[in-house]
């Protein structure tokens, strides 16, 4: 009987303790580490993307699937790639380009110069409608003349030639027996990078996993989720929960989320402006009195302290932070003085009920911005209110992506900028040609301006750095006397990132934050 029950008290022990187990294995993981156990990175994404095919559009993806021949590095300079050489003739006017020959697609085929003359030639052809055409206009000819040798022959020199070559390259034979726009390779791409496309649950998450045969540094996080949460505020309080583990933050949430133990905050200096835009179809737009008023109207100070909280500078010019800088130009100081004299010289009289009137109409527009970004509904805000001091009554049209055609707007919050060739967001922005009415340009305003046009050709075709330079300052002065935009602050990016994730390499970053994932194979969880 004794050993009856010492029996059944071992019994009811290893039971208690197999249920205890058992009980602790249903327990989650705290979520802030549960990433770093499986080994995924899960990114907190603005938006959800309409395609993935990087001729048709830009995502912050084209780092993990995509490859070119070169490559922007941390210094955002590029270098080679896929390209083993790159030499150029004297005249500028011929590229004798060798590649590597290790290089595979995520589906095992070789990539070879005819996947790179196939990009160039898709972009080129205007069936496809790529937003990259203007980069490619000077290639006159593409030889091939062997697996991995090829020339590129241009009609003149064309110096962001090799920014150009960073384009990512297609497979060509992915597109066989399909179109471009139409095709399945748009929402299952298949590139070269270090990440290949595995999943895409359209609404929540679109997951990819390391691709192990990359011929560059193989990627130590296994699986990258890009969980798409547009509202701005459920970004923070996931990651602040850890259910996602990086996130781009409004200025706003820095100061609470530096507060949280398991996160590091990354604050980059960008290239990235933003502004109101003036749409030039729009009679009011078409005196640039008006423009210039506006922009003196404009309190950059009170946006980078009380919108920016300090993270960011006041903007005036698209190449503020670009070694051609013209500091010399009109910056639009904060005057409403000089405003209002502008406002009157124009004939545009101030009435009493506090708005100004020219021939029966009133000193009225409407400012879109997009809602899901709350920075820049803040600043139309702000300065929606603060035009009322020279007399102008402004709305703010805070809609849903959905409902956005910047064309179509009388004045939109823009958000531009690139850290690369002056070339870059300055000639697809500002240049006639590129008016989004008739090209996959992104000059939304139709602004048109024959010096700007002739000054954004020539900076494109000159050699010479310093009369590139010359160049790009007479254009920053002629945009400033008919300024498209009404500049107000360059935002820098801030990143929340778990703390354990280690690798990133800071660089001055474009648009929206972009390019910092730019080095993402050398992320690593450290507590593996």
């Amino acid at each position: 009987m004794k050993k009856f029950f010492v029996f059944i008290l071992m019994m009811i022990l290893a039971l208690s303790l197999v249920g205890c187990t058992s009980s602790q294995g249903e327990k989650k993981l705290p979520s802030a580490t549960s990433s770093s156990q499986s080994n995924e990175l899960i990114f907190a994404s603005e938006s959800e993307f309409a395609g993935l095919n990087p001729i048709l559009e830009e995502t912050n993806l084209d780092a993990f699937l995509f490859r070119g021949l070169m490559r922007f590095d941390e210094h955002n300079i590029p270098v080679n790639d896929i390209a083993e050489s790159i030499k150029i003739s004297d005249d500028q006017m011929t590229y004798t380009i060798t590649i590597r020959n290790d290089v595979t697609f995520h589906d095992g085929q070789t990539l070879t110069v005819d996947d790179m003359i196939f990009t160039i030639d898709s972009i080129l052809d205007d069936a496809n409608g790529s937003f990259l055409k203007s980069d490619f206009i000077h290639v006159a000819s593409m030889k091939k003349v062997d697996d991995t040798t090829m020339t590129i022959q241009l009609d003149e020199p064309f110096t962001p030639m090799l920014d150009k070559l960073t384009v990512p390259i297609l497979p060509k034979h992915a597109f066989e027996g399909q179109e471009i726009r139409t095709a399945t390779f748009n929402q299952q791409p298949i590139g070269a990078g270090p990440y290949k496309f595995e999943q895409w649950d359209k609404g929540n998450s679109l997951t990819l996993k390391a691709y192990p045969s990359f011929f560059g540094t193989k990627a130590s996080i296994e699986k990258v989720i890009f969980k798409f949460i547009p509202d701005s505020n459920v970004r923070a309080l996931q990651l602040k929960s850890g259910e996602v583990d990086i996130a781009l933050l409004d200025p706003n949430q820095v100061e609470e989320l530096s507060k949280v133990e398991h996160l590091k905050m990354y604050e980059v200096e960008s290239a990235d402006y933003r502004g109101v835009l003036f749409n030039m179809k729009y009679p009011l737009w078409q005196d640039v009195t008006i423009r210039k008023a506006i922009s003196y109207s404009t309190d950059r100070a009170g946006i980078v302290k009380g919108i920016l909280h300090g993270y960011g500078t006041e903007a005036y010019s698209p190449l503020q932070k670009h070694t051609f800088v013209n500091n010399n130009i009109e910056q639009y100081t904060y005057d409403i003085d000089k405003a209002n004299e502008l406002l009157e010289q124009a004939d545009w009289q101030l009435a009493d009920d506090g708005f100004r009137y020219k021939d029966g109409e009133k000193l009225a527009f409407t400012i879109t911005a997009p809602i899901t970004d709350t920075v820049r509904v803040n600043m139309a805000n702000y300065v929606a209110e603060g035009y009322k001091a020279v007399g102008a009554d402004v709305e703010v049209a805070a809609l849903d992506w959905s409902n956005i055609v910047i064309e179509e707007t009388e004045a939109f919050m823009v958000g531009w900028g690139s850290p690369y060739d002056a070339d870059h967001h300055t000639y697809s922005l500002f240049h006639s040609g590129e008016s989004s009415l008739t090209s996959a340009g992104y000059n939304y305003g139709s602004y048109a301006n024959a010096t700007v046009d002739a000054l954004l050709e020539e900076g494109r075709t000159t050699v010479d750095p310093e009369k590139r330079k010359e160049v790009y300052m007479a254009l920053q002065e002629e945009l400033a006397q008919d300024p498209p935009f009404a500049y107000f602050a360059y935002v820098d990016a801030v990143y929340g990132i778990n703390h354990q994730i280690s690798g990133v390499k800071e660089r001055i970053l474009g648009h929206h934050g972009a390019g910092f994932l730019w080095n993402v194979e050398e992320w690593e969880w450290n507590d593996r």
